[in-house]
């Protein structure tokens, strides 16, 4: 057990580094940018990532062996280069989460686990007379079975905390509510404050999937106002009250996702955006839309969870 502390440490260390420490060095400055991060940032940051990961690991190898040679810890450069490499990869593995949405601690947890019991596994069956070459064998089936079990849990720890999220969104927003009541479409994220929420949906259209991104605003002073080749005003036969309104088309160019918007009833501006360019038939969306309040929104799309 005297080889537990400097692996616990060692493990740590390593996940603060390369799993909080570096990333916010290099991704920092890009996520807290108040404008979208550009495609070339993220490839760059990651491009500078695969180098420093590198390099680090094999600093922080020779640290671990240096280390676990004075804890006479057996094999100390399989096992230092064993914690380092198990770390790292616990860190990098794939979870599957569905975009991204599971807690950021998941990842750093396998990272830290990872590193302590890949290479206690390669000391004890050290310890119990085996071969180095067994023991690493061990070591890479504990790590296997480490990540196989961390996948297995993402998913359902991933949907609910997107679950959590969406409720919390939906019934926080002071203003009117819309919902697609179209049993091909489905509610897929909601994120927003009490004043605006964003609503995206997806669905299917000649097989083909296709989406839509609803913002919902309270807005007293908005009206309907054309802009010179980007938007024009027109107007509905019927909106989401029965009766006739005004809206505004917007697109910036041709080939661009373009934005429907009029108000509904209340204080509330509802703009609709495509997610792909000319995929949806603006009349006939608007034919699926209701009005509704928080509790029918979360009735129709997360009925499991009423």
């Amino acid at each position: 057990m005297s080889a537990l502390l400097p692996v616990v440490v060692l493990s740590a260390t390593l996940v603060a580094l390369f799993g909080v420490v570096l990333p916010l060095l290099l991704l920092g400055p890009v996520l807290a940018s108040r404008t979208r991060p550009q495609p070339q940032q993220l490839i760059f940051a990651v491009v500078l990532l695969i180098p420093t990961v590198a390099i680090g690991s094999v600093f922080l190898s020779w640290w671990a062996v240096e280390w676990l040679r004075r804890y006479d810890v057996p094999a100390p450069e399989l096992t230092g280069i064993a914690l380092v490499a198990a770390a790292v990869i616990g860190l990098m593995a794939p979870l599957r989460l569905p975009g991204g949405s599971g807690p950021f601690w998941l990842k750093p947890l396998l990272g830290f686990a990872s590193g302590i019991l890949v290479p206690m596994s390669i000391i004890w069956t050290i310890d119990a007379g085996l071969h180095e070459l067994a023991a690493a064998g061990i070591g890479l089936l504990v790590l296997v079975a480490l990540v196989v079990f961390f996948r297995l849990i993402a998913k359902p720890i991933a949907d609910r905390r997107h679950a959590k999220q969406l409720r919390t969104s939906v019934r926080r927003f002071q203003g009117q509510l819309v919902d697609v009541t179209d049993a091909a479409w489905s509610l897929s994220s909601a994120r927003g404050t009490a004043n605006q929420i964003i609503l995206t949906y997806s669905g299917e259209s000649d097989g083909k999937p296709i989406g839509a991104a609803l913002m919902l605003k309270r807005d007293m002073e908005w009206v309907p106002k054309a802009r010179e080749n980007e938007s024009a005003v027109f107007e509905l036969a019927k909106g989401l009250n029965g009766q006739p309104t005004e809206a505004v088309l917007a697109q910036k160019q041709i080939g661009t996702p373009a934005t429907l918007t009029m108000r509904i009833p209340g204080t509330t501006i509802l703009s609709i955006r495509e997610t792909v360019a000319d995929t949806l038939s603006w009349v006939e969306f608007i034919s699926k839309l209701e009005l509704t309040d928080a509790d029918g929104l979360l009735k129709r799309q997360q009925p499991e969870d009423e």
